[in-house]
């Protein structure tokens, strides 16, 4: 694995340097290259990705869904949603600068004769505009991205419609997928260990697309009555590409090195330790069922009980320092973090049977429950753990049933307060003493106020964004 700090510096040197050359002739420092590659700028957009979805965003997501607390200063802040205008501001800038921006320019470099570099860089760009539009409703997209132009027009993007932003979604992984399924010798150049993820397998990235297509389409479930039938659609092709099992998992990747750490890891257990530990809410979810993942989620602090914080109530309670920190399958130093599972999958599966094959659904969750404990833990559950939670029919299959253990399954994933916002499940109350209800968004970007007059613009956090809203 390339030492991702090292990826970071170059292709930051290299974008702002605007690709000029180092200098004349044949003699060009490999250490200050003279031209952006598309190597160098796809594993430049996995690492603003792997940012996005395992760091601050994903925390504050599962402090919000009460999975983890905010058990000290600015998490516990967090815990009570006092976070500001400005807050995020970090986290917009690596979706954008750092992410999308350098989407744009793999696919330029690129070009028509490199579709498999084109088509990863689709997906990617899903996966940024997704969390963006997800977590802030409206946002820059169709005019964004354009600063090179140096004009009035490029600096001030105007916001697009979520709805829109998420048919150009669509759009992006229909698109995303044909590329992929190009054959080799259609390109000049393939992906291979500058591809952090699948290493340039294109069968694996065609899976992925069609998963988000499915994601995608499940999200505007309270908008549309279609959504369901082409959620499953979409997952019906993703089967039919070969999508089998978790060996075909989209995960973040970290390495041994400090630069290289898992984020969760990095946070929880290296720079902020104690901040964040794990929510009694999914604590006392996991304990009533005994369920077998909580050794692999939670990591004792003397005690022999597996222990969550009450969500805002870290500085009330007496254990608050033996509350179980976040365990090792989630934050260890190389440990993976999913982006979109196969687990996802038959979740998502389940949901959208829901309505009009209960037996279908109820055998798509229990598929869920079981690869997912056999995935963390190594081996199936026991028989009694199967009966008592992995054994629904269609007379005992609910919407709560998945989506409790579909939030049980999502640990760590901005998903999981997608999920709570659009479903209601599982069933929340605020924080206690904090003064407003969960939010239903995040905080507005400070810059983007300041310096775009055409941003769309809501500082109440408890406005839902469109898709959330009935």
């Amino acid at each position: 694995m390339k030492k991702l700090f090292i990826t970071i510096a170059i292709s930051l040197l290299v974008i702002s340097q605007g690709c000029k050359k180092f200098t004349d002739g044949d003699k060009i420092s490999p250490n200050s290259p003279g031209s952006v590659t598309a190597a160098l700028l796809l594993s430049n957009c996995e690492l603003a990705v792997f940012a996005a979805y395992g760091g601050n965003l994903s925390r504050t997501a599962s402090i919000f869904t009460q999975q983890s607390s905010g058990n000290t200063d600015q998490a516990f802040i967090y815990e009570k949603y006092g976070m500001v205008e400005g807050d995020y501001d970090n986290e917009w800038q690596n979706l954008y600068s750092s992410g999308l921006i350098n989407t744009k320019k793999l696919m330029e470099t690129a070009g028509a004769a490199n579709p498999r570099y084109n088509g990863i860089a689709k997906v990617l760009r899903a996966l940024m505009i997704g969390a963006a539009t997800d977590l802030w409703g409206d946002v820059p997209y169709s005019q964004a991205l354009k600063g090179e132009e140096y004009t009035e027009a490029s600096r001030k993007p105007v916001y697009d419609k979520q709805e829109d932003v998420i048919k150009a979604i669509q759009t992006l992984l229909t698109e995303a997928i044909a590329d992929l399924g190009q054959d080799d010798s259609k390109n000049i150049l393939l992906p291979g260990a500058d591809d952090y993820i699948f290493g340039g397998d294109k069968d694996k990235w065609i899976r992925t697309a069609w998963m988000l297509k499915a994601r995608y389409e499940m999200r505007i479930s309270k908008k549309s009555s279609t959504a369901a039938q082409k959620t499953l659609d979409a997952l019906t092709a993703a089967y039919t590409a070969g999508l089998a099992g978790s060996d075909d998992d989209c995960n973040m990747i970290f390495g041994t090195n400090a630069n290289e750490y898992n984020q969760w890891y990095a946070f929880c257990k290296v720079e902020r330790e104690g901040y964040i530990r794990m929510g009694a809410k999914l604590v006392n979810m996991m304990n009533a069922i005994n369920d077998p993942r909580l050794p692999s989620y939670c990591a004792l602090s003397d005690t022999t009980a597996y222990l969550g914080t009450p969500a805002g109530e870290a500085e009330m309670i007496a254990y608050a320092s033996k509350v179980s920190t976040i365990g090792n399958y989630y934050a260890s130093p190389d440990a993976s973090l999913p982006l979109i599972t196969y687990v996802e999958a038959k979740f998502l599966e389940a949901e959208a049977k829901l309505g009009t094959d209960k037996a279908g659904a109820a055998k798509a969750y229990n598929d869920a429950v079981i690869e997912h404990i056999t995935k963390v833990t190594g081996s199936a559950p026991d028989a009694a753990y199967i009966t008592a939670n992995a054994s629904e029919d269609a007379s005992t299959i609910t919407l709560e049933k998945i989506m409790n253990q579909k939030y049980i399954a999502l640990f760590t994933q901005i998903e999981v307060y997608n999920d709570w916002r659009r479903t209601g499940f599982p069933t929340l109350t605020k924080a206690t003493g904090a003064t407003t209800e969960i939010p239903r968004r995040l905080p507005n970007i400070l810059e983007e106020r300041q310096y775009n007059p055409n941003a769309t613009i809501v500082s109440d956090m408890s406005v839902p964004v469109w898709w959330d809203s009935n």
